[in-house]
């Protein structure tokens, strides 16, 4: 049977015990374990999603630029492609969505705040690469546009040529048209996903700040609670 002394103590130590603060018996009393869940309920999913549409994202924008490169088009049509290849944007702007979609989703498993500000930064400049690539793309579509309607007057001139020369030249009009048709619709489907990369980069930056300053404010408190406990164990040793 316990100490009438033992029990006293016992009662007083309890009583100085925050709650929700568990003292292992086999550890000295300054070693503190929290009762607290470090990836709140839903977390991991949310990561996870947000990770899948940036990743899904990049899968879809460099195939696109891949066809780009390889896509057969006319003279009229070459600045408004050669302008987005230039930049780099489907592939470059592409492998900073991986990269960043890759890591939100290690983040979302990891609790860590070093994990949180990285994924916060990656997904900052995801976010601008995302709104450099729609400015590019909707620059290169009124650039497309301009030119297919070049193509569409010269069918107009070919008209008043004789028929052999015309009848040549049809050819590459017609080729002008079609390549122009099939360079919008992959510009279009491109700056679709570019604007779902720029909406999900945002939610994430948004996401990942709260959750970092979340980390860091349960770190701190944390620690405060383990520096009082131990200033009140040391005090009642005393």
């Amino acid at each position: 049977m316990p100490s009438p002394l033992k029990l006293m103590t016992d009662r007083a130590f309890d009583a100085f015990t925050p709650k929700g603060v568990v003292i292992s018996k086999r550890e000295k009393p300054g070693q503190v374990y929290q009762k607290e869940d470090d990836l709140p309920k839903g977390l991991p999913k949310e990561a996870t999603v947000l990770g899948t549409i940036q990743i899904l994202c990049f899968l879809v924008i460099s195939s696109l630029g891949l066809i780009l490169v390889y896509a057969p088009n006319s003279p009229q049509l070459s600045p408004a492609i050669s302008t987005i290849l230039m930049s780099g944007y489907p592939f470059l702007g592409a492998l900073c969505f991986a990269i960043t979609g890759t890591l939100s989703i290690v983040s979302g498993k990891k609790s860590s705040e070093t994990f949180a500000i990285n994924s916060l930064t990656f997904s900052a400049v995801s976010s601008v690469a995302a709104g450099a690539g729609f400015i590019l793309l909707t620059g290169s579509l009124v650039t497309l546009r301009t030119a297919s309607q070049q193509c569409d007057s010269g069918r107009d001139y070919l008209s008043s040529l004789p028929y052999s020369t015309y009848y040549y030249s049809v050819y590459d009009v017609e080729d002008c048209l079609l390549a122009s048709v099939g360079l919008t619709g992959v510009l279009v489907v491109m700056l679709t996903f570019t604007v779902l990369e720029l909406l999900a980069a945002a939610y994430a930056s948004v996401f990942w700040w709260e959750r970092s300053t979340a980390t860091a404010r349960r770190s701190s408190s944390r620690t405060g609670r383990a520096g009082a406990l131990e200033s009140t164990c040391v005090h009642s040793d005393g």
